[in-house]
């Protein structure tokens, strides 16, 4: 005869000490709380899911490993970079900007030009000349970055946006979001010479973002024909 127990806390059902004891007394409201119930029963997932492993973990593990160690299949799984990038890579290398940080800044560049609409090029030109590709740049004038965002213009929009100005891919698309509203407003070498924060109250400011404007243009036109590989930025 199969021993019976009455469950004192609900008082709900007689049951035997089996599966389905267990069970209620998993489930009894009067027992445990409901976040109680979740880890447990969290815990007994778990420990299901380590118990019964599909077999490709086990059975397949030899092939993986061999596969991994191929470099023929282990080829397969690089990512191949677009035209694009590897056209703003060849141009950065030409000026010797970002060795260690190259391939990532020429993706960032790319992606963010893109999303808002700018020529690449142009927005590289611009980072050598601000910052030549130093994510940890800081100018007297509070500048910092690679795109060197003027925090007493646009931090406090940073900080809201939750922008990382020091990281690489936050900084190059911030910038790029301020000259895009620029060249939107006053063209593309106009809204260039804003950026470079032209003040017509400053003196020597016109000036200054006239030669800024000309230095830009150096790295921007330089061997610009036809032939040249980035002409496929876009």
């Amino acid at each position: 005869m199969q021993p019976i127990a009455f469950c004192y806390r609900c008082r709900g059902m007689r049951v035997g000490w089996n599966q389905r004891y267990i069970l209620h007394c998993l489930m009894c409201k009067e027992w445990i709380s409901k976040s109680s119930k979740l880890l447990i029963l969290t815990v007994l997932l778990s420990i299901i899911a380590f118990t019964f492993q599909t077999p490709g973990s086990f059975v397949f593990s030899d092939f993986n490993l061999d596969e991994a160690q191929n470099p023929v299949l282990a080829a397969g799984v690089v990512p191949i970079p677009s035209p694009a990038v590897t056209a703003m890579e060849e141009f950065l290398e030409k000026y010797n900007i970002a060795g260690a940080n190259r391939g990532r800044v020429a993706r960032a560049i790319i992606h963010s030009s893109r999303k808002h609409d700018l020529d690449p090029r142009l927005v590289a030109s611009i980072m050598i000349v601000e910052s030549r590709a130093n994510p940890f740049a800081i100018s007297e004038a509070d500048s910092v970055g690679m795109m060197q965002i003027h925090l007493k213009t646009w931090g406090e929009k940073a900080v809201v946006e939750g922008v990382n100005l020091f990281k690489i891919e936050d900084n190059i698309d911030f910038g790029v979001r301020i000259l895009k509203d620029y060249v939107k407003r006053f063209g593309m070498w106009q809204g260039v010479k804003r950026y470079k924060g032209w003040n017509s109250e400053i003196p020597n400011s016109n000036q200054n973002a006239e030669d800024y404007v000309q230095r830009v243009r150096s790295f921007y036109e330089y061997e610009r024909n036809p032939a040249s590989p980035t002409q496929v930025l876009q």
